[in-house]
């Protein structure tokens, strides 16, 4: 019994095109700008919801990340209100930040880059995201698959019209993703 438990939380998935849905509670959307050339400053969302299918033999993946602009947290409620504010992720307008690929690349059967599009303040622009240390397991309470990736992908945020204290605050925002979803 304890064998047959363990090739189970260690057994691969098969290659066929797979549903998973993000776990909130394990899938956070993080930045980190230059802040006057001095230091970097780091945030998260703790928000975010999403719906990956991956098909790594034919062309049915797709994946789609919706963030909760409104819950963008630097640690420092006074920074927080600025950063959510107008003159950066402006969340009484935008409360959302969307992420839609079409387009994933696999080697060996895993995926290692999405290339999609990136709604931010209204504006659409063309993304890629590189996907590191992708992994599938079970979950050890309910024993369904569990996959998971870290993801990373640098922005200019001036692409997007979030121009304001550009030289002070840097125009690349670099991001990183830890990411798990389990499957539907």
């Amino acid at each position: 019994m304890k064998y047959l438990l363990i090739a189970l939380l260690c057994a691969s998935f098969p290659a066929a095109a797979e549903s998973f849905v993000l776990e909130p509670g394990h899938t956070f959307p993080s930045f980190e700008i230059r802040h006057q050339g001095v230091s970097v400053m780091r945030g998260k969302f703790k928000r975010s919801q999403g719906r990956v299918v991956l098909d790594p033999v034919g062309n049915g993946s797709r994946i789609e990340v919706i963030v909760d602009a409104g819950s963008g947290d630097t640690g420092h409620d006074g920074l927080n209100q600025k950063l959510l504010g107008g003159n950066f992720f402006n969340t009484v307008q935008f409360p959302e930040i969307r992420f839609v690929a079409t387009d994933v690349v696999f080697k060996d059967g895993k995926p290692v880059l999405a290339n999609g599009n990136l709604t931010l303040l209204g504006v659409t622009r063309p993304l890629a995201l590189e996907i590191r240390e992708y992994g599938c397991t079970r979950q050890f309470l309910t024993l369904r698959p569990l996959c998971g990736a870290d993801v990373h992908a640098s922005i200019k945020r001036s692409d997007f019209g979030m121009n304001y204290g550009i030289p002070l605050i840097g125009d690349e925002v670099k991001l990183a993703i830890e990411v798990e979803g389990l499957r539907e």
